[in-house]
């Protein structure tokens, strides 16, 4: 995993690159670049500093090829968060839904923190609120991405019989995100480590089924 501040391409999980366009192309890598770049713009300096003109200063790439990929800045903006998220919130499987969705929310939690992140969140936001078309484009990338990282761990739970196969998955979801986007843009309370194992938990004990539930109490 690339570390903290730096955004190296590689993830097992996809980039927010919607293209997909084949590794090792001109596209592809100057696209990483300059997705790197706003990622580390991102966490330095508040959503209001990360310009077009921060962003081809900080990737070497000029500013009309920039708005040839990316009509607006708020577009760029939204790809180089999704794509620092993917990267971050990459976890090893254990084969243990509370595990595995604890140590989810940390990586998410961790990325959410960094530096300047929450005033890109809560502009992000903001943003969607009052653009039908930027709101539809934030659902299919950022919230779709998160989603998906949720409900994976999640399904592999039903797989591996700890979650319930009746159980509303999607609602699990919007419990365990909304929780974490709750406390990070509209009250600022902290989210802390004890948190996110009382909500990792919470979310388990809803829909988790009874031998599995009964494996962990003996287990402690």
């Amino acid at each position: 995993m690339a570390a903290s501040g730096s955004y190296t391409p590689g993830s097992k999980r996809r980039a927010a690159d919607p293209a997909h366009l084949p590794a090792g192309s001109r596209e592809s890598e100057m696209r990483q670049r300059v997705l790197s770049a706003t990622a580390e713009l991102i966490d330095r300096f508040s959503y209001d500093d990360v310009t077009i003109d921060a962003v081809a200063r900080a990737s070497g790439v000029s500013k009309s090829t920039l708005y040839r990929h990316w009509p607006a800045r708020r577009v760029l903006v939204l790809e180089a968060f999704t794509y620092k998220t993917n990267l971050l919130t990459h976890i090893e499987e254990t084969g243990d839904v509370t595990h595995d969705l604890h140590a989810y929310l940390i990586a998410l939690t961790r990325c959410l923190n960094e530096g300047k992140t929450a005033s890109t969140v809560a502009n992000l936001l903001a943003e969607a609120i009052r653009s039908k078309e930027f709101s539809g484009l934030y659902r299919q990338t950022l919230l779709r991405d998160r989603r998906h990282g949720f409900l994976a761990i999640l399904e592999r739970g039903q797989e591996q019989g700890q979650v319930r196969r009746d159980a509303d998955l999607g609602t699990v979801v919007d419990a365990l995100y909304g929780a974490v986007h709750h406390r990070l843009v509209a009250t600022g309370e902290a989210i802390s480590g004890p948190f996110l194992r009382r909500l990792s938990g919470l979310a388990v004990l809803g829909c988790a089924t009874p031998d599995y539930l009964e494996r962990r109490r003996l287990d402690r």
